[in-house]
């Protein structure tokens, strides 16, 4: 991967986690931007961008998915939107690598969330486990964050495995 792309890619993450982190929210600006952007890359990084149904791959499978996950509110809309277009202009050889970090991003962080809000709030978990009152448990243990630090993170550890 060039490290220009990787570059650029990485400021990009940079400023959309530093938005979400303040405001919980990502523009649908930046999805339109990686969509213009992408068509850019793919008329002048062909070698990187291949005009192929496999860069359509990742993408349309996150509109799927995440709509599913926006429904039962587990992923915000703009989560979804953002993470589609962001895999237009993520080079094609790099999708599945991208995919396995962001999962493994996901599950460190979201455990490390998980395990902090037991902790904290052990005592009132143990009472409502006791009492058999579940609803309460799920509402203490129940939250969202923002998403896109952990994109960040999947792909600063994708840069370090790429150029270690």
């Amino acid at each position: 991967m060039s490290p220009i792309i990787f570059g650029l890619i990485l400021i990009q993450l940079v400023a959309v986690a530093w938005v979400d982190l303040k405001t919980h929210k990502i523009s649908n600006r930046w999805a339109i931007f990686n969509v213009f952007l992408s068509v850019i890359l793919h008329i002048f990084f062909r070698n990187y961008y291949p005009l192929d149904w496999e860069v359509l791959l990742f993408p349309v499978g996150f509109v799927v998915i995440g709509f599913f996950l926006f429904l039962v509110n587990i992923m915000g809309a703009g989560d979804s939107k953002y993470l589609a277009s962001l895999f237009l202009i993520v080079p094609v050889e790099l999708h599945l690598g991208f995919f396995e970090r962001l999962l493994l991003s996901t599950m460190l962080v979201g455990a490390f969330l998980l395990s902090v809000k037991v902790i904290k709030n052990f005592a009132q978990i143990r009472a409502y486990f006791i009492g058999h009152y579940w609803s309460g448990i799920k509402g203490i243990i129940k939250s969202r964050f923002s998403y896109a630090p952990v994109i960040l993170i999947a792909w600063i550890i994708l840069g370090v495995n790429q150029w270690r």
